[in-house]
């Protein structure tokens, strides 16, 4: 189980996630239930991420149905969005491994991983910045 977290697919297909300690859940259950089988959404959080790190703005959010992602120089926030409302943080790199990780369970092969990254480019009318995080050339 790398990072302490561990992506499969369930009974009927849908994405599904274990944790050796519970310390990703947050972030885990955010991916499987927000981004669910959408890998261009993988990307937008990294994007969030790295806008907030190097970005003008400092601060950056994403949210979903389930959680509002909150990401800064100094860490990534999962507010879960449930019946029992909780707060998670994460170090920006603990944020960016698991969703690398969720991102290659999404795009297991490099023709996955571009046809998904030409997606996130199409939305957003320019080249995905983050190509080298995802070992795919310019």
């Amino acid at each position: 189980m790398r990072d302490g977290i561990e992506f499969q697919r369930n009974q009927y297909g849908a994405p599904s996630m274990k944790t050796r300690d519970g310390h990703f859940r947050a972030l885990g259950s955010q991916l499987v239930s927000d981004i669910q089988t959408y890998a261009p959404d993988c990307l937008e959080l990294l994007q969030c991420i790295d806008d907030a790190v190097s970005g003008p703005s400092g601060y950056e959010e994403f949210e979903g149905n389930s959680a509002v992602v909150r990401c800064t120089a100094d860490g990534v926030t999962v507010e879960s969005l449930g019946p029992l409302p909780s707060v998670t943080t994460y170090t920006v790199d603990e944020a960016r491994d698991v969703i690398l990780q969720y991102f290659a369970f999404l795009a297991p092969s490099a023709e996955d991983k571009k046809r998904h990254v030409a997606a996130w480019e199409r939305e957003n009318g320019r080249p995905f910045p983050g190509r080298s995080l995802l070992h795919l050339p310019d």
